[in-house]
């Protein structure tokens, strides 16, 4: 391959790479001589604190919708095996009761159930 092809070769790479950066925006800089060049704005990732605390809200909303569906005492029956189970079952027991974040939840999505 020629020297001519290479070079053509490695600038068509940066534009197309420059181009798909650009598909998440860009903006407009002056330099220090006066000439307006175009950058590509940083692609914004999701916070892992963000992802935990919404991992954290659609847990207290499920207990809170099961508890609202079966009723305080069903929901207890149905925990009290999973005590007597193995450590797994244990450990789903554990996260499963209802803590007042889940009855506070549960009282407003239970007029939305019955």
């Amino acid at each position: 391959m020629s020297a001519k092809v290479h070079n053509f070769d490695k600038r068509l790479t940066r534009i197309v790479r420059k181009h798909r950066s650009m598909s998440n925006g860009y903006g407009f800089r002056v330099d220090k001589s006066g000439l307006i060049t175009i950058k590509p704005k940083r692609a914004k990732g999701t916070s892992p604190i963000f992802i935990l605390f919404m991992v954290l809200c659609v847990g207290v909303l499920f207990k809170a919708v099961a508890l609202a569906n079966f009723g305080p005492a069903k929901y207890a029956d149905r925990l009290a095996p999973l005590h007597e189970g193995t450590v797994v079952e244990q450990a789903g027991a554990w996260l499963m009761e209802p803590g007042l974040v889940t009855y506070a939840v549960s009282g407003f999505v239970g007029g939305f159930i019955n």
